[in-house]
């Protein structure tokens, strides 16, 4: 056996592929052996960490557990197919699933021997999987050796893939090195998923979520209610899904055989669509899903394909948002207090002003009378409300007080006007509610869309908030049958009943919104967010052989925009409230402080009136 030349050719393919630990599976003798590591440890080769295994000592029980374990991203494989017991070590790596893209083999044929196609054509070699055929021809008497390398690997023995062998390049190796490629095919102008990019002979087992139908349904019927284009927020996820997997069947040309679940998964990864991928009688799931811990020693995420938004949406309660402080925001209460004390001091500046005008200047212009302190107080208040006064000084000191005043009243006015009529006209009143603890300590009454995905939140959630929620507004209205409504119920109710809660997925239940409610309604809206805004990834097996080529189609629908386009139609994740089409009033929960101060007043002149005609009276007797 040509040793020295094998040598080389092993060395130059591992150059090749970028690997340097090897496992080499032979039955030479041990004079052979060394020969060849001694042809492996020429200085002028590359350093590789090897082992041997002689095919006669061995059995494969166990094969990777006891061999092949690893923790480099490649294990390169070399097994002599001239060996009788190759075939049994074969076998056991084909019942192990150890033809995958961890795994580099080099299946070394040296003989006509070993039929090659007939043997591998049952065999479980998966779409990544990374096998080199190497046919051995000697060339000349000068001791070259041409190998023939074919790219082996099949889209899927257990859904109807064939295996397809693909020549690739012949190398020339001699005793001292090795030779120039010439290359048989186009398979080095491509990547290895370039050269299997599709899947036309395999027919893909999906597992789609139907919860808004009854699965009962004959798949004729369920098919068609999944492929329809309208009324977007039935099944609004799994329709999503669903859609984009019909991509995906288009740019892989394969066939596929769709299961139906009425829901994702009873916890983690127990029944529904993702139990299906998980115990393996299904490649993909349709409808994207939630990445939880659990799921992920399971699944891998592959690319975000979807949203997932819980809220709890209600009008504001109308005897929930009175509000008096409006009336105080424009300014702080250091500047209020400094106004108020600007006014008290140009009301003692004009009553000082109108008792000198009284002593010192002429007659003609004096006034009748000198006004009381509490007279230049109301003058200075009067200013401040924009109230002009019958009483003016004469004097010019007294008229540039009197400027002053009102200067600094014109300033604070037109300023605290504006704020104050921004902040009534520019959105409808808010609710103060905005976490789901507040909405637990409320008094508001809740009700919830029936969704899998709710209950099993409320049931596993590790938040201290939902286990308050639940408890005070779950568990108090377990015998209550308007608790669980359907999502076109629910948010009729909203908009009917100010106050009342409903939570529902956001992507479903905005077309409702949309559809009942008018402009003024939507900005009347108030939302909390039931749980954290995640997003939905499309999930494979852990160790599927479709994990890759999955991921770059799916890259390519994100990148041409068709994505984007799909999510688009099919979730609608904001509310857009367009305040300028309508005039916003302002209501009771404004101007009631108003009212209430306008009452007051009036109250207190009334008893003012009453003490002054019972003073009155008490002065005329006591004459």
């Amino acid at each position: 056996m040509q040793l020295l030349q094998l040598a080389n050719f092993v060395l130059q393919n591992l150059l090749q592929s970028r690997i340097s630990f090897i496992i080499f599976f032979h039955c030479w003798a041990n004079n052979e052996t060394l020969q060849f590591t001694q042809q492996v440890h020429k200085p002028h080769h590359q350093p590789i960490y090897y082992q041997f295994a002689h095919l006669n000592d061995w059995n494969w029980e166990h094969l990777e557990q006891r061999y092949l374990d690893h923790a480099q991203p490649t294990l390169a494989i070399y097994v002599d197919l001239s060996c009788l017991r190759s075939r049994s070590l074969l076998a056991e790596a084909s019942r192990a699933r150890l033809y995958n893209q961890h795994y580099h083999w080099m299946l070394h044929d040296s003989s006509d021997a070993f039929n090659f196609y007939d043997f591998f054509k049952p065999t479980n070699i998966s779409i990544d999987a990374d096998v080199s055929y190497v046919k051995q021809h000697i060339a000349d008497n000068s001791g070259t050796i041409i190998y023939t390398l074919y790219d082996v690997y099949s889209n899927g023995n257990h859904i109807g893939g064939q295996l397809n062998i693909t020549v690739n390049y012949e190398l020339g190796c001699n005793e001292t090195r090795c030779g120039a490629i010439r290359y048989l095919s186009s398979l080095h102008l491509r990547s290895r998923y370039g050269n299997r990019e599709q899947l036309t002979d395999v027919v893909l087992r999906v597992a789609t979520v139907v919860t808004q139908r009854p699965i009962s349904w004959p798949p004729e019927q369920l098919l068609r209610f999944l492929n329809q284009i309208n009324d977007t927020h039935i099944d609004g996820i799994a329709r999503f899904g669903f859609h984009l997997t019909l991509i995906l069947k288009d740019l892989l040309q394969c066939g596929m055989n769709f299961t139906f679940k009425d829901r994702w998964s009873y916890g983690d990864y127990n029944g529904g669509s993702v139990g299906a991928v998980v115990d393996g009688t299904a490649d993909i799931g349709s409808a994207p899903c939630l990445s939880t811990p659990g799921r992920l020693h399971l699944l891998s995420s592959i690319i975000e394909t979807g949203y997932f938004r819980s809220i709890c949406l209600f009008r504001t309660p109308h005897n929930a948002g009175i509000r008096g402080d409006v009336f105080l925001q424009p300014f702080s209460a250091v500047v209020w207090f400094l106004f108020a004390a600007i006014l008290l001091l140009i009301a003692l500046l004009l009553w000082l002003t109108f008792y000198m005008e009284s002593k010192c200047m002429r007659v003609r212009w004096r006034l009748d009378f000198v006004p009381s302190l509490l007279s230049t107080c109301l003058i200075s208040f009067g200013a401040a409300c924009i109230q002009s006064s019958a009483l003016t000084p004469r004097s010019m000191g007294g008229r540039l007080a009197y400027f002053a005043l009102f200067l600094i009243s014109f300033i604070m006015y037109n300023y605290y006007t504006s704020v104050v009529v921004s902040s009534l006209l520019s959105s409808p009143v808010k609710s103060k509610i905005k976490t789901v603890q507040q909405l637990a300590e409320s008094s508001l009454t809740v009700g919830l869309e029936p969704l899998s995905f709710t209950k099993s939140y409320l049931n596993y959630s590790q938040r201290p908030e939902i286990h308050l929620f639940s408890k005070r507004k779950i568990d108090t209205q377990t015998h209550n049958p308007e608790l669980w409504l359907p999502a076109d119920q629910g948010i009729l109710r909203v908009r009917d009943r100010p106050g009342y809660v409903f939570i529902f997925e956001a992507s479903s239940g905005y077309a409702y919104v949309e559809r009942y409610y008018t402009q003024q309604e939507i900005c009347d809206l108030n939302e909390v967010l039931f749980r954290p805004e995640l997003l939905l990834y499309t999930h494979l097996h852990r160790n599927s052989s479709y994990k890759e080529l999955v991921r770059l189609r799916l890259l390519r629908v994100l990148e041409t925009g068709i994505y984007r386009k799909h999510r688009n139609w099919w979730a609608r994740m904001k509310l857009h409230c367009y305040s300028q089409n309508f005039v916003i009033t302002v209501g009771m929960e404004y101007v009631a402080p108003l009212f209430f101060m306008l009452l007051c007043g009036y109250i207190l002149v009334v008893l003012l009136l009453l003490l002054e005609l019972a003073w009155q009276r008490y002065m005329q007797r006591s004459e």
